[in-house]
């Protein structure tokens, strides 16, 4: 069988070719998140205002429908790498930004359709940096892009990286019958003990119909403004972009939100997507005056308990990052990364910075590990 690609370079030829890329997109395992969703991709060009456009490449085979694509913006990007307290400028120019971590695709078809857009890409000598911010390790669009080309991978993660999940569950019951006694009666007596210090009428809310979106979107924009997510990442909640993708996404059972609240006032926030069978926990949160109550780990667990009984099957994924929590509620973990697949040039020298002081800081926190297990050791002997 034959296969084409085409590139799409506008929002408005995504937008028109929206319902096939969502065909594949929602199909289970496809998508590695909604930010590949097409709606998204749309989103993310008009939410900005500093260049970005798409370059969404699309990949059909003979009889004409598509099997797969790669969300791909194109961006001007600047690649720094923090040493000793400052960031040291590697790149700065055209570049390649990756939705997700791979290509949308299901199986079957992932190894040819990555095929078609890596050599569509090696092709194009203008593409010298494509970025993989959150990528699964080992990553196989990396992986399809260094196999010749004059493209190679380039880690910029300086420690190795974990991302945890929950495998697919029958009930929440079942989910905690995985525990041992112990952990299983803290994380249950933990709920009850958090509404009680809050007193009043708090409780769990949830938001997943498109009419709830526009009160969603102005809970989580009060609520966000007082976490220490804030300083880090300002976002408008209630932007009028951000507020129509998310009534589109919940018309389409894409997205589910979860709101504590007391007496009106948003506390704490657990917000995800779901999309082919997986729901992901994209961000998190609390009212930082509350901290002490531990109301976010119990918002937490709250959503994740309602969501298997809700979804059974579904599979939970917290995303990029390695957290306490994590740990403490996933049944999985893989590796996973930041990296950047670059093409052999004068302009990209920088990236070879990398490897050296990766190897080093990699080195210095063994050290550092060995001395506090010694110390440790020490204490208790």
């Amino acid at each position: 069988m034959t296969y084409l690609s085409t590139i799409l370079r506008t929002v408005d030829e995504v937008r028109a070719m929206s319902e096939e890329l969502a065909a594949v997109a929602e199909l289970s395992g496809a998508a590695s998140g909604i930010v590949q969703h097409p709606d998204w991709i749309a989103f993310e060009v008009e939410s900005r205002h500093d260049g970005t456009v798409p370059h969404v490449i699309v990949v059909r085979d003979s009889t004409g429908q598509v099997v797969g694509y790669a969300p791909l913006l194109a961006i001007v990007h600047t690649a720094r790498l923090d040493v000793a307290g400052r960031r040291v400028r590697l790149y700065r120019g055209a570049a390649l930004r990756l939705l997700g971590a791979g290509i949308v695709a299901d199986e079957a078809n992932r190894d040819i359709v990555g095929l078609v857009v890596a050599r569509q890409l090696m092709g194009d000598d203008d593409v010298r940096v494509v970025r993989i911010q959150e990528a699964d390790l080992p990553n196989r669009f990396a992986e399809a892009l260094s196999r010749g080309g004059g493209f190679r991978t380039v880690a910029a993660h300086l420690l190795d990286q974990v991302q945890w999940s929950i495998d697919p569950q029958t009930s929440s019951d079942a989910w905690l019958a995985g525990f041992d006694k112990k952990k299983r009666g803290d994380l249950t007596q933990r709920v009850g003990r958090a509404y009680r210090k809050l007193g009043g009428d708090a409780a769990l809310h949830t938001f997943d119909r498109a009419e709830d979106m526009p009160t969603y979107c102005r809970l989580m924009n009060e609520l966000y403004a007082r976490t220490w997510h804030h300083a880090d990442l300002p976002t408008d909640w209630e932007a009028p972009e951000r507020v129509a993708l998310f009534t589109r996404l919940a018309a389409a059972g894409q997205l589910i939100g979860h709101v504590v609240v007391r007496e009106g006032r948003p506390l704490a926030y657990v917000h995800g997507y779901l999309l082919g069978g997986t729901y992901l926990v994209d961000d998190l949160g609390y009212d930082e005056d509350v901290a002490k109550v531990g109301i976010g780990s119990v918002a937490t667990f709250e959503a994740i308990r309602a969501l298997i009984d809700r979804f059974p099957g579904v599979r939970i994924s917290f995303g990029y990052g390695d957290n306490q929590y994590k740990r403490v509620l996933a049944s999985r973990s893989e590796a996973c990364g930041s990296l950047y697949v670059v093409r052999a040039t004068r302009a990209t020298a920088g990236f070879h910075a990398y490897a050296p002081v990766r190897w080093l800081y990699q080195g210095l926190h063994r050290v550092r590990n060995d001395m506090i297990r010694r110390k440790s050791v020490g204490r208790t002997t």
